[in-house]
């Protein structure tokens, strides 16, 4: 006995208008994505510069600049996918997103040789978790939905 049935298994088929609609609201989530990441640690830095100095706003900036710079190639790689007839496949996100974390490691321990002894590590740590999750932000302020 089978626990689907056929209209599990049909495929949807999209107009092209309904293609490009999709493909729009992706490209545009992804970068409002990205640009709530970058405010988010901008934010942190700004704090941090407040209340520690330009060494921690400085810190707090290149830790989430470990993250974001590797994230903005894969959402580049990602958008550029949406322009294409058959879309980002599944191997194209999951290759990409372990490059991205492994860039984002790498960068981490070049910061780490480079910068050791003026690195501010918890700015950095937090500058990283604020980029890491700074898509909070965006559905925070966006009412649950970045997409409208």
């Amino acid at each position: 006995m089978s626990l689907l049935t056929t209209s599990d298994t049909d495929h949807i088929v999209l107009s092209a208008d309904e293609k490009k609609r999709l493909a729009y609201r992706a490209r545009r989530d992804l970068f409002r994505v990205l640009a709530a990441q970058a405010v988010a640690a901008l934010l942190v830095a700004l704090v941090f510069g407040l209340v520690s100095g330009l060494n921690a706003a400085v810190s707090a900036l290149l830790g989430a600049a470990c993250y974001l710079a590797p994230n903005a190639v894969f959402v580049l790689r990602l958008v550029l996918a949406t322009f294409r007839p058959e879309g980002a496949g599944a191997a194209t996100f999951l290759i990409g997103n372990a490059l991205k974390v492994l860039v984002a490691i790498g960068l981490l321990w070049l910061l780490a040789d480079v910068e050791a002894g003026r690195l501010d590590w918890i700015a950095a740590v937090v500058g990283l978790i604020a980029a890491l999750k700074g898509y909070w932000f965006g559905l925070l302020f966006s009412g649950g939905r970045l997409s409208k």
